[in-house]
């Protein structure tokens, strides 16, 4: 079950890390689609191995167990990344994410 939850886990923290980053680069596109094939490739290989491990008349019943372990790495993903950002929530600490963000925007506005 460990194997089929860290797939899972592996997806969406993945994918949770690359947002982050094309946030902060100059080129996004790259980051997102670069992650995706990645992301997608160790998925696809991982529920693969799940799959055709040891009894192929059981194949079913592992993938399903498989896609269980995903989605609830998903929601456990999730909520963790909820609680993170809820630190987030007050005007002041959003205006200094945005400024970590966009350092020089603040010092257009000099006399």
């Amino acid at each position: 079950m460990v194997l089929r939850f860290s797939i899972g886990w592996f997806f969406f923290v993945g994918l949770w890390w690359t947002v982050q980053k094309s946030i902060r680069s100059a080129h996004p596109a790259w980051w997102l689609l670069s992650s995706l094939l990645v992301r997608m490739t160790v998925t696809i290989a991982g529920f693969y191995l799940v799959v055709s491990h040891e009894m192929a008349n059981a194949s079913l019943l592992r993938l399903l167990i498989c896609l269980f372990g995903f989605i609830c790495a998903r929601l456990i993903t999730a909520r963790l990344v909820a609680k993170m950002t809820a630190r987030l929530d007050t005007p002041v600490q959003q205006v200094a994410v945005i400024e970590q963000l966009n350092p020089h925007e603040g010092s257009q506005h000099a006399p």
